[in-house]
């Protein structure tokens, strides 16, 4: 039998030493954690009360109280002890290259660039392509970058939020049941309905993505083959991004010749409605079918189709003043159907493939563009919904039409009845668009033709932002229309720009950036957001990036001497003033600012002008064009003064005509009593 080792035996054995304290750690690990997990399941039911009140109450719930109570119960979730346990195992997923990493990121964002080089009309020199890794690399970062429980609860928030408004009907529905269960039974099952109509939406517009690669497939030169993939790709995605393509086409001087010609036929015809979608908004309206109201009213053949509505001409009945009967040819536009479905989800598809992004192609220096966007999202599309209440739009259209008949160079269609979805209005007689209205005529009367309506699209726009401090929202050459003796009729008035609270910021922007001033401009750029009085606190930050883009800008300041200066750097300064007043959003961006609507409205209301208006003056001289804008600007003092007195005077002889005493029954109370 052999002896033991004493020394091999002592290796061997346990040291209680070194055991205990390791144990107690452990323990001491396993029982904050548990405490932690026993915490975090606390804060959620916590979190959850005020979702439960809101519920179990008799009174109707908003959305803005259901939508604090979710926030309230998705940051108790975002703060338990689970979700940062996965952001640790995302992170080391990455690290493994398991899972995307800021690496892969970098690549990918290359590979873009590359092609974005390749594509381009223009020669992108080398020097610019490494600005942009310059200025890539030098951009702030978060300490970290977001795991797979943040993603997914942020995934999570952004489909509850889109069903916000569903959920308010629902549970208010729910509600009243206790006092009528069948009737608010059908609704609610006619609401859940809504969900089947919703995943054909989203399957739609998610499907479109495809295109996109697509897109990248095709030869970089080969325009004629890009611009039928977009222009399939848009059809695709519907409603909501035929509007965003519309907007496009504004700027379409910017775009290849071919792609821009794709965008702009979505300015003037969209594919129409069908005749069971029509006849249901009639049903929806008024109870009956077109045919019970019209006369030659065909649902298959309309005028002209747009992206929120479509067109048609008929013939109404109407009593003349004689008490007669005539027919009067009318304008109906019909709303589409599921419209505020459409732009919904629409927004959810954005923002649910901005949000991916930060899993697919996570780089820290991304997060905070990513972030801001997110929220930028909603800002955006909330200006496109302005569009769909046809009865604001009718008060709008009504309120300018009666602008236009007292002072006149300009007119608007005159509405007759409105609904939620259909229009009833005004038809303007051989009247054409505006990308049509100089097609048929010879080189020198579309020349002086286009110079005409030019020079009065200019005075009235003017007019309309120097007088009445309103305009027209959507001005693309959709929305305008020229006469044969080329009078100007603005439609459409779905989208109008307030600019009463919002010029002077936008203005004070724009001084700073030709003054060069990075103090003016920050505090123009803090305006501009949504939450001023919390942007103060990164004012230092911002005015050190502001400073860094004006130094490389190399703009001179502007001081009394403005019109020398300007004259001297010519266009191509003027042009550099503009571009950085645009590159300064990717310092907004940067910081988190989110742009107001109401400034992404007036942007893009304005970009839509600026088409339109060049594309007036299409084939004629630059000198003629600068000609015209001089000729307005000089003149528009006196012959606006002049129209507004004559409008004044009109407004005046209404009113004492209707003060008059006419008629039998007036000259009844006139007439003198008989003398006995």
């Amino acid at each position: 039998m052999s002896k033991s080792d004493p020394v091999g035996d002592a290796e061997n054995s346990i040291n209680l030493e070194e055991l205990l304290p390791a144990l107690r750690d452990q323990t001491t690990r396993v029982l904050r954690s548990t405490g932690e997990y026993a915490s975090g399941m606390a804060r959620i039911y916590v979190a959850m009360r005020p979702l439960a009140s809101l519920i179990n109450r008799r009174a109707d719930i908003t959305e803005p109280e259901l939508h604090n109570a979710l926030d309230t119960v998705f940051i108790a979730l975002q703060d338990h002890p689970l979700t940062s346990q996965l952001t640790r195992l995302t992170r080391r997923l990455r690290e493994d290259n398991i899972l995307p990493n800021e690496e892969s990121t970098e690549n990918l964002l290359r590979f873009l660039l590359d092609q974005v080089t390749a594509r381009s009309v223009i020669p992108i020199p080398e020097q610019v392509t490494e600005e942009f890794w310059s200025f890539f690399n030098d951009l702030m970062s978060e300490p970290e970058l977001k795991g797979l429980g943040e993603i997914s609860l942020d995934v999570a928030r952004i489909v509850v939020n889109a069903y916000e408004p569903l959920l308010v009907e629902v549970i208010n529905q729910l509600k009243h049941m206790r006092d009528s269960n069948n009737r608010h039974l059908k609704g609610i099952v006619s609401q859940t309905d809504v969900l089947r109509s919703d995943l054909d939406i989203f399957r739609r517009q998610i499907g479109a993505l495809a295109y996109i690669r697509q897109f990248f497939d095709t030869d970089p030169e080969d325009f004629k083959a890009q611009a039928e993939i977009v222009a399939q790709m848009v059809r695709e995605f519907g409603p909501f991004f035929i509007k965003m393509a519309q907007v496009a086409a504004s700027g379409s001087d910017f775009l290849p010749d071919e792609i821009s010609a794709a965008l702009e036929v979505f300015q003037e015809d969209v594919e129409p409605m069908t005749p069971a979608e029509v006849e249901q908004a009639f049903v929806e309206s008024f109870g009956v079918l077109p045919g019970k109201r019209y006369y030659d009213f065909d649902a298959s053949k309309p005028l002209k189709s747009g992206s929120i509505a479509s067109v048609y001409i008929a013939e109404k009945p109407i009593l003349n003043r004689r008490g007669r009967q005539e027919l009067k040819t009318v304008v109906v536009k019909v709303g589409r159907h599921n419209l505020e479905r459409e732009f919904l989800i629409g927004k959810t598809v954005i923002k649910l493939a901005i949000l991916s992004s930060q899993y697919w192609a996570p780089h820290s220096k991304l997060s905070p563009f990513l972030s801001s966007w997110l929220d930028q999202v909603d800002v955006f599309v909330e200006g496109f919904r302005a569009e769909l209440d046809f009865e604001a739009e009718a008060a709008v259209q009504a309120r300018f039409a009666e602008r236009a008949n007292y002072t006149g160079g300009w007119h608007v269609p005159e509405v007759y009845q409105t609904t939620r979805r259909i229009i009833e209005m005004e038809y303007i007689d051989a009247a054409r668009g505006l990308g049509t209205a100089f097609r048929d005529m010879g080189r020198r009367k579309s020349l002086r033709s286009r110079r005409k309506v030019g020079r009065a699209f200019l005075h009235t726009v003017m007019s309309h932002m120097f007088i009445y401090q309103e305009f027209h929202g959507d001005l693309h050459p959709g929305n305008l229309l020229v006469d044969e003796q080329q009078g100007l009729y603005f439609i459409d008035w779905g989208n109008s720009v307030d600019l009463a609270p919002i010029w002077r910021p936008a203005l004070r922007y724009l001084q700073a950036i030709f003054a060069a001033d990075a103090e003016a401009i920050t505090d123009a750029m803090i305006a501009l957001g949504t939450h001023p009085e919390q942007l103060q606190g990164s004012r230092k930050t911002m005015l050190a990036l502001v400073d860094e883009a004006l130094k490389e800008a190399r703009l001179p300041p502007l001081g009394l001497d403005f019109a020398l200066v300007l004259y001297q750097e010519g266009l191509d300064g003027l042009k550099r003033r503009l571009e950085l007043a645009m590159g300064l959003g990717a310092i907004m961006s940067r910081q988190g600012i989110v742009i107001n609507s109401d400034y992404m409205h007036l942007s893009r209301s304005i970009a839509a002008m600026l088409g339109s208006y060049l594309g007036i003056y299409s084939g004629v001289s630059r000198v003629a064009l600068v000609q015209d804008l001089m000729i307005v600007m000089c003149r528009f003092p006196s012959l606006e003064g002049y129209r507004q007195a004559i409008g004044y005077r009109k407004r005046l002889l209404r009113q004492v005509a209707r003060d008059l005493p006419v008629g039998p029954a007036a000259r009844k109370r006139t007439r003198l009593p008989a003398t006995a």
